[in-house]
């Protein structure tokens, strides 16, 4: 049993998932400025980032213009370092009108939401907004790629301790590849972010607070893959773009063009894309969680059963398809499985833009 002080991975997932129920991509775009940030109001979505997803990684402690544009407490007090109306001040790269700043930053905004979704975090140490909100936002919706540690020393001294010649100028995405790279295939993100802040920037003990329970979902099977911006739920939802079923269409696009489209099917009694060759046939089964070992965990019971229940007397080989390469301790982890269970089966690498 988890010690109660322990940050409790579930209830993590459910303030995650409350956040993204509320924040969709949709919801992004149609946000106004009252909406992006005000006084008094604890619905906007610098108070989600900043206070009702503390939890999950914490920004305080850091001026306001942090967000790129704040309304004042006190109108009367106007940053000379920053552009000023009677309400508002924000940062002077983002212009010298608050609406047209504002745009600035939401597109900003959505651009981080893009990079995170896709995994290309590098390009989000190029944009402007000051690195504490940035990156968080990244974490929020990188289907928790990212660690959600946000203070650059201890990022420094992390990526230190991991062989990474680390100073305050390393970009965080070079510091989170190394994190990643080192996260064990048992931990989640937020245990494994709990032990690396408890060993390398302190051990304050932080307090259990309970979300309620998580919604549950599943995924039905159809003929043709919506890839508009939806709201899943669950114990690791997010908000996708139908993040499986993109992978899935990109793998599909692949093994069309390398096997031809007769011999490709997708959804063929339940299998995610099966590919039929004169002497053998490939299951595939496309996972979209962030980790190449929790694809595999989630997938061979799955693809163990198509396969059983297939009638085709050829041999079968098995493949888990995710996103993101294994690391060491991941590989390590499946080609123990592979020696263990006796499985041909490999995990493969979906290229997704």
């Amino acid at each position: 049993m988890k010690d109660f002080w322990q940050i409790s991975t579930e209830a993590c997932r459910n303030i995650l998932n409350e956040f993204l129920d509320k924040w969709t991509i949709d919801a992004v775009r149609q946000m106004t400025l009252e909406q992006y940030v005000s006084v008094g109001d604890k619905d906007t979505f610098c108070q989600w980032l900043e206070t009702r997803t503390r939890l999950l990684g914490s920004i305080k402690g850091v001026f306001s213009n942090k967000f790129g544009i704040y309304k004042r407490k006190d109108k009367s007090k106007k940053p000379k370092n920053l552009y000023n109306d009677d309400d508002y001040s924000w940062l002077k790269f983002y212009g010298n009108d608050r609406n047209k700043a504002f745009n600035r930053i939401k597109n900003e905004i959505l651009q981080i939401i893009d990079c995170s979704q896709k995994g290309q975090f590098e390009r989000i140490d190029d944009l402007h907004l000051p690195k504490f909100v940035k990156w968080k936002i990244a974490y929020l919706y990188s289907n928790e790629r990212l660690i959600p540690i946000f203070k650059k020393d201890v990022l420094v001294t992390i990526a230190t301790h991991f062989g990474l010649a680390a100073n305050h100028h390393t970009r965080n995405s070079a510091i989170q590849n190394v994190m990643i790279a080192h996260k064990p295939a048992h931990l989640s993100i937020y245990e494994y972010s709990e032990e690396l802040y408890n060993r390398f920037g302190g051990d304050k003990q932080k307090k259990i607070e309970t979300m309620g329970r998580a919604r549950k979902t599943t995924r039905r099977a159809t003929s043709e893959k919506n890839t508009t911006t939806q709201t899943r739920r669950g114990a690791l939802s997010y908000i996708a773009v139908q993040k499986h079923n993109m992978l899935q269409e990109a793998l599909k696009n692949k093994l069309i063009e390398k096997y031809g489209k007769a011999n490709v099917f997708m959804e063929h009694d339940f299998v995610d894309i099966k590919v039929i060759q004169p002497d053998k046939v490939y299951f595939y089964e496309v996972k979209s969680s962030a980790y190449a070992g929790e694809c595999v965990k989630e997938a061979l019971g799955q693809i163990l059963s198509y396969t059983h229940r297939d009638s085709d007397k050829r041999p079968k080989h098995l493949i888990v398809a995710g996103q993101y390469e294994p690391n060491a301790d991941e590989a390590e982890y499946i080609n123990y499985v592979k020696r263990n269970l006796n499985l041909i089966f490999d995990y493969e690498k979906i290229d997704f833009e």
